[in-house]
Formats: structure tokens, C-alpha cells, sequence
């Protein structure tokens, strides 16, 4: 008996984007919490002055007779030292966070990718005193250390991102210094360099 030849192997369909996106999903349910949690807080910060029960408590209004007082009905969060409801200063803060957090991952990619492509490329002297400098910082609490520029710099959201962002790039500088250091070595590498 004659078989039949094997048909050939089909070649991997394109997904649609959105297909895609929903099976990477529907696979990580963590993402999925992630995403919905990432979605909650920006819908938030668009519309903080609807959602907040006092918007005028996230400036500088104070209530002298409502300073502390515990959670409630009127206050789900309670007041603060000078009575304003805590529930609209989150709200208001939710649209200071995300700023923040884009702004140190730029200034803290920006200098801790250049630096580890630096040293794990070329290795060496200039590998070492990379190195070093990142292992100082690496050494010290980030949080203590983040205070601690906090504490030295003027009381500003800039002062705030800076202090932060000099305590996250040694740990970029470090992933990045592996990767290249192992791509360093690698043919391809060496003949782009005599192309």
C-alpha cells in the first residue's frame, strides 16, 4: 500500500493584534489584575474632581473643626491634621503617582542602560569603576537613601523624582551589564564591528 505524503507543515498564522492581547491575557491572569488595576488608577486620576467627595480638600483648604476625626460616612479615610477628608487627597494623588513613576523609570533607564552597555561592552578598567560606583549605591537602603536626598534637596516633586530616580539606576546598570557582556563576545558582534 502506497501512503500518502505528509502535507507540509503550515507556517504559524498571523494573530490579529487585539486576538493576541486577549490570549496573552487570558494566560497570565496576574497581567490581567495588573492591567485592570493600572486601568483603575488612570480612570481615577482623569476623573478625580468627580469621584472626590470634597475636591477642595486636595488643595489647601482646611476645616479647624473636623481635624482628625476617624473614619466615616462623610470621611470614608477620616480627616488629617488640619481636617481634610483623606479620601480626596488619594483620589488627587492618583494623578501625581503615575507622572512620578514615568518620569524616574526615563531618568533612571536613561542613565543606568547607557552605563551597563558601556561596561559590559568594553569591560576592563572602565567595567571596574562602573561597578564600583554601582556597588556603592547598591550598598546603601534605597529608601534610606532616597530620604536622605530628599532631605539635602529643595521640597519639590523635581527633588522627589531625583531622589528616587539616584536609587534605581545602579539596579538597571547591573541587568544591563550581564546582558551585554554576554552578547560582547558573540560572532555576530565581532563582524558587524569589521563591516
Amino acid at each position: 500500500m502506497i501512503e500518502a505524503p505528509a502535507p507540509l507543515p503550515a507556517q504559524d498564522a498571523v494573530v490579529p493584534r487585539g486576538e493576541a492581547l486577549r490570549l496573552g491575557l487570558r494566560a497570565n491572569p496576574l497581567m490581567t489584575v495588573g492591567a485592570v488595576l493600572c486601568l483603575v488608577v488612570v480612570v481615577v486620576a482623569v476623573f478625580a474632581p468627580l469621584l472626590a467627595p470634597y475636591p477642595a480638600d486636595a488643595g489647601s483648604a482646611t476645616h479647624p473643626f473636623a481635624v482628625l476625626k476617624a473614619p466615616s460616612s462623610l470621611h470614608w479615610f477620616g480627616t488629617d491634621n488640619v481636617g481634610r477628608d483623606i479620601l480626596s487627597r488619594v483620589i488627587f494623588g492618583a494623578r501625581v503617582s503615575p507622572v512620578v513613576a514615568v518620569l524616574v523609570l526615563v531618568i533612571a533607564c536613561g542613565i543606568g542602560i547607557p552605563l551597563g552597555v558601556v561596561a559590559g561592552y568594553f569591560g576592563g578598567w572602565l567595567d571596574e569603576v562602573i561597578m564600583r560606583v554601582t556597588d556603592i549605591f547598591l550598598a546603601f537602603p534605597p529608601l534610606l537613601l532616597a530620604l536622605a536626598l530628599a532631605a539635602v534637596l529643595p521640597p519639590s516633586l523635581t527633588s522627589l523624582v531625583i531622589a528616587i530616580a539616584v536609587t534605581w539606576w545602579p539596579w538597571y546598570t547591573r541587568l544591563i551589564r550581564g546582558h551585554a557582556a554576554s552578547v560582547a563576545g558573540r560572532p555576530y558582534v565581532e563582524s558587524f564591528l569589521f563591516l
